[in-house]
């Protein structure tokens, strides 16, 4: 029998950086209503010597408003970090799962936070 597949890990705290997550709080998944950071859609936000980085997934590879939300992310960041250059990856690995929700997501969301 196969066993189900782990959770995707969470990203070290040193790879998410506050000032940036905040900054991208305001990134609102249409479809869901919650932030790309309360889905857990964010797997990197640092601010390095180059600028302004940023990886995050979709829930899902088909999602028609991807470009959208990379978009919203992107003008989010320039507005708050005007004098650095930023960088928006979309990535695919790993993938993303509902496990990734943060408490704050899951309590908005209606469900029961894991705490």
């Amino acid at each position: 029998m196969s066993q189900p597949p782990s959770p995707a890990p969470s990203p070290p705290p040193a790879a998410l950086d506050p000032e940036v997550l905040d900054c991208l709080s305001a990134v609102i998944d249409p479809e869901i209503g919650l932030s790309v950071v309360d889905l857990g859609l964010v797997y990197r936000a640092a601010r390095t010597a180059a600028g302004i980085e940023v990886d995050l997934t979709l829930t899902a590879q088909a999602c028609p408003l991807g470009d959208m939300i990379v978009e919203d992310a992107r003008s989010a960041l320039r507005r708050r970090f005007v004098d650095a250059p930023v960088d928006v990856a979309l990535v695919w690995e790993p993938a993303w799962s509902p496990d990734r929700i943060t408490d704050h997501g899951l309590k908005l969301l209606g469900r029961t936070p894991r705490i």
